[in-house]
């Protein structure tokens, strides 16, 4: 199985979960903050109009693929990566261990809607993990010193993200040499399923996203060839 899939001109992990939780333990074993991301569709046709986000994504020491028509477009669609991508497996598995272990983790939101969600999320599934502060980007005045200090006072083995893409990785480039953090784990939006209408409004977002996408390819592919 490829372990890089290529798409749209950009090489993206395709490690499976049990490969990718080993590269987490090597993380947690270094000296420097290793990072740690889920990729979306929205993400990558974000990428390729945004060259700083892609200059981000590209910098990433772990990319995880969170949408299962990323796999197919790359022509990497095996069985047990489609499966594991569809449970979102590899989350489950990073939140698993950081519980089991009594990681300590801060957390990084867009606004304390957002920070409040993901405490009730890790509280309801993952009681072990040890939250030892958050932040709303919202509430930060200025530059993001006050963000930057606050987390290195606490001293945290995880710090998780959910603030929106762009922002995330633009918040990341800028200030990843001054986080004292083992690993950076940017998790998403979608870290819990939707029920619903919600859940038919993302459906309906992502057919959107996977036409965006392919068009693209088809797009990059002719310029490739031509």
């Amino acid at each position: 199985m490829m372990k890089k899939l290529e798409i749209l001109g950009m090489a993206l992990d395709n490690y499976t979960v049990q490969e990718a939780m080993l590269q987490v333990e090597g993380f947690l074993g270094s000296d420097i903050m290793n990072t740690v991301e889920t990729i979306s569709m929205d993400t990558l046709v974000r990428a390729q109009e945004d060259g700083q986000l892609r200059e981000c994504i590209e910098g990433l020491d772990l990319t995880v693929v969170s949408d299962k028509e990323i796999l197919k477009a790359a022509e990497a669609a095996s069985p047990q990566r489609m499966q594991e991508t569809a449970d979102n497996l590899f989350q489950r598995e990073f939140l698993k261990q950081a519980s089991r272990n009594n990681r300590t983790v801060y957390l990084l939101g867009d606004d304390s809607l957002k920070l409040d969600a993901l405490q009730g999320f890790l509280r309801e599934n993952y009681s072990r993990i040890q939250v030892v502060g958050s932040y709303a980007l919202a509430d930060c005045l200025g530059d993001y010193d006050t963000v930057i200090n606050e987390i290195n006072i606490a001293e945290p083995d995880v710090l998780i993200s959910v603030v929106s893409t762009p922002e995330q990785e633009y918040f990341l480039k800028a200030n990843k040499e001054k986080l004292n953090v083992k690993i950076w784990y940017g998790l998403g939006e979608n870290y819990v399923s939707k029920k619903g209408v919600s859940e038919v409004a993302g459906f309906a977002k992502k057919l959107i996203q996977k036409g965006v996408m392919h068009s693209m390819l088809a797009r990059y592919n002719h310029d490739k060839d031509g």
